[in-house]
């Protein structure tokens, strides 16, 4: 795991600690809130993801968000969806409306540069195994590869790469969301609850890791592109 993800998890440990009980009742609220709505509020939920990961904000903590509020299961698959549609509209942007101006912020990221002449036939592969590696920040992909060759759907089936990623922070969430109602006296769980849910989350980590060693190494040999 990226040295980026472990503040993130260590971030959230800290403010469940420091701030428990307001958070729970917030949390709680929240969670009803959405889930009142039924699927208006699944939508509305997965719409606000594609916004904001459009707009750059961090995939982490929105998946993590996910997690927190609907659970496991459901919380993969709103992030997932949300996220999926926010890297498509960056992606679409990118290609059709700002052209010019995202190659020029590109130019901060050499990275992409070596990107240029893999992308195209094997366009599906890269973004693939970009999604499954920490190489390059997913806001960045989006837009970068708006420039390539890539084809639209490519880049749309390259998208369920980043699953392995979207259920480990889905996890986390889950996990950070159970803390944060036992912490504030809500829900309160017995031991066989925390059992699974640690060792689900120890799967969950390495598998990801394995998953992403090996992506990493095989995107260095299509292209050269190292941690």
């Amino acid at each position: 795991m990226s040295r980026w993800r472990w503040v993130l998890v260590l971030a959230v440990v800290l403010l469940l600690v420091l701030n428990g009980h307001s958070l729970a009742v917030h949390l709680e609220s929240f969670s009803a809130g959405l889930r009142a709505r039924g699927v208006w509020g699944a939508l509305l939920f997965i719409g606000s993801f594609a916004i904001a990961s459009a707009a750059f904000v961090p995939a982490g903590p929105l998946t993590m968000m996910s997690g927190a509020l609907f659970g496991i299961g459901a919380g993969i698959v709103y992030a997932f969806v949300g996220a999926s549609l926010g890297a498509i509209l960056a992606f679409l942007l990118a290609r059709y409306a700002a052209r010019g101006a995202v190659e020029r912020w590109l130019q901060r990221y050499p990275r992409m540069s070596l990107l240029g002449a893999a992308v195209g036939e094997h366009g599906r592969r890269i973004v693939t195994l970009l999604r499954l590696s920490p190489v390059i920040p997913f806001s960045v992909i989006n837009v970068g590869m708006g420039v390539t060759r890539i084809r639209v759907i490519d880049f749309v089936v390259a998208n369920f790469g980043m699953l392995p990623v979207t259920a480990l922070y889905a996890y986390y969430g889950a996990a950070a969301g159970a803390l944060v109602s036992a912490h504030g006296g809500e829900h309160p769980r017995d031991a066989a609850y925390w059992i699974l849910l640690g060792v689900g989350l120890v799967a969950t980590v390495a598998v990801t890791t394995l998953v992403t060693r090996l992506a990493t190494r095989a995107l260095a040999r299509e292209t050269g592109i190292r941690e």
